[in-house]
């Protein structure tokens, strides 16, 4: 499902890697791969700080578009709940954006 949003079109190759290999390593981690995993595990993965660091990564834009894919592509309510949540979060930042406001994140 990334590869239709994260592609050479819409990322440098070397940011293109870099989320490539963040993607790995969450998947790794958080056992939601459709090959042999729990696809329900996505759910955690989005409201973890990894997905807050591959937002940093591929901008605003690509992430709502993204999350926008989980949305469409997947039934299960908690992973739809799960995007939906993060998504507002990005619309509640996007106020800020060209702002002199500072957001500070705190990583456990």
């Amino acid at each position: 499902m990334a590869s239709k949003v994260l592609t050479p079109n819409t990322l440098d190759l070397k940011r293109l890697d870099d989320v490539r290999r963040l993607l790995a390593n969450a998947e790794s981690k958080y056992k939601f791969s459709s090959y042999g995993g729990d696809p329900k595990k996505l759910k955690d993965y989005l409201l973890s700080s990894e997905f807050t660091d591959l937002v940093l990564i591929i901008g605003i834009e690509l992430a709502k578009k993204l999350l926008q894919e989980v949305i469409i592509s997947y039934t299960d309510q908690e992973i739809k709940a799960a995007a939906e949540k993060v998504l507002q979060e990005i619309d509640g930042y996007k106020d800020l954006e060209g702002s002199d406001t500072v957001v500070m994140y705190k990583k456990f």
